[in-house]
């Protein structure tokens, strides 16, 4: 009996240490700052109400930035990059992107075609000579930056010391054997995207850099934009600290299993149809999202999912692509021919073997529609997101510390924000 009002009160007791103070935890107050052009006012009136209804998770911190003729009309953070601390979101405040850093690398690619050092069209081992192993010597370049190539994990799990030493993981990645045939279907290289196109940049830039260092030399310093594939240990303190659904690529799908794309994703789980979703990431010894909270893991290149940026610096990025390749000064990016290419030499929507979903990919960038017209760019995991539209010569870029369920371009807080300014767009060109 005394054993029993012993563990009755240790119950108790932990109840109450866990429980008890959240009776008497006043909700955090609702930070938002930022600028908005004239027009798209109603933007930040939907972020303000985001938070204030629960769209914006109360722990977590975001920043929404939009480009519009080449000019920055929507730039407007909130909440916090650290809550626990209380450590508001500030307007230089970073966020760990994810995939959205795979359409940053796609534009490296991008660069060195049109300056005729890459030929989508050429294959990758006519570059790579080593790559051209296991049967991947007929694998383009087309092939590999549009998830075509059959590589969407290696035969080696991919070690922080690996991804640390270039050499070792160029062996890694030339050495792995295509999981389907090339050319014939397409599935989501979630984790060796970057990588594979870093290697290839490797060989095709006449100064033998890493993609990351190609970034910061040739698009990040000369263009302004606030991006890092690497990021700098003296940078690391404006990262805002990533929270939220980071408990696992299944759980975090469970938990938004109230959206249709993330059902279509377990149901085929379910049945086996992706299979290599899971290998995936059983390969790659990082994919644990607490890794991200680390400054030396942050600070390796991982062009497919380990990109730390601003809003402001992925909407410009994009705004430029969408503004014709070039800022409103006249400094060019990239060509009209180049960027015609994305969505014009896209293919309809086909069935991912990777994700288990319809996708359409092309030359590393994802392809939506929003508001009857076609969007390049990338989605990241837990709800980041990069676009461009070149119809109306418009851009996005959404960043939190808050990870939620949806990484697939269905989260709410980003959708939200989206609608409301082509709602603006409209009412300024008057239609």
């Amino acid at each position: 009996m005394a054993f029993m009002k012993s563990a009755l009160l240790v119950c108790i007791t932990a109840v109450a240490v866990l429980y008890l103070p959240i009776l008497w935890t006043k909700p955090l107050p609702v930070l938002i700052s930022g600028t908005t052009a004239p027009g798209f006012e109603p933007v930040l009136q939907l972020y303000r109400e985001n938070f204030a209804n629960g769209v914006e998770y109360p722990i977590g911190g975001s920043a929404f930035s939009v480009y519009y003729k080449g000019s920055k009309v929507v730039d407007i953070w909130g909440g916090y990059a650290d809550s626990e601390a209380l450590r508001p979101w500030m307007e230089n405040t970073m966020a760990v992107v994810f995939s959205t850093t795979k359409g940053v690398a796609a534009t490296c690619m991008a660069l060195l075609v049109d300056r005729g050092q890459l030929d989508y069209d050429r294959t990758v081992a006519s570059y790579w000579p080593e790559f051209a192993q296991e049967g991947k010597e007929n694998i383009t370049v087309r092939m590999l930056l549009s998830h075509e190539a059959g590589l969407p994990y290696t035969s080696k799990v991919i070690t922080q010391e690996i991804l640390g030493d270039q050499e070792a993981l160029s062996q890694v990645l030339a050495e792995s054997p295509p999981v389907w045939e090339p050319g014939t279907a397409h599935g989501y290289h979630t984790l060796t995207f970057g990588l594979y196109a870093s290697q290839l940049l490797r060989r095709a830039d006449p100064k033998h850099r890493t993609l990351g260092k190609f970034f910061k030399e040739e698009i990040a310093e000369p263009f302004g934009i606030d991006f890092f594939i690497g990021t700098p240990f003296e940078s690391f303190y404006r990262v805002g600290r990533l929270t939220g659904d980071i408990s696992g690529v299944v759980a975090t799908l469970l938990k938004g299993m109230g959206d249709p794309l993330n059902r279509e994703i377990v149901y085929a789980m379910i049945m086996g149809t992706n299979k290599d979703l899971a290998t995936s990431f059983e390969r790659f010894s990082l994919n644990a999202m607490e890794n991200y909270r680390r400054a030396e893991v942050l600070a390796l290149e991982n062009p497919s999912a380990g990109g730390v940026g601003t809003a402001r610096g992925i909407a410009k990025l994009f705004g430029i692509l969408a503004n014709g390749g070039q800022t409103i000064g006249g400094q060019r990016l990239l060509s009209e021919d180049v960027i015609s290419k994305f969505i014009g030499e896209s293919k309809a929507p086909s069935l991912d073997r990777t994700v288990g979903i319809q996708t359409a990919v092309n030359l590393g960038y994802t392809i939506t529609k929003s508001d009857g017209v076609e969007q390049f760019g990338h989605p990241g995991s837990g709800g980041m997101q990069g676009r461009a539209d070149p119809q109306r010569k418009l851009s996005f870029g959404y960043v939190s510390s808050y990870h939620s369920p949806f990484g697939l371009g269905n989260d709410q807080r980003f959708l939200t924000l989206q609608k409301a300014t082509y709602e603006c767009v409209q009412q300024i060109e008057g239609q």
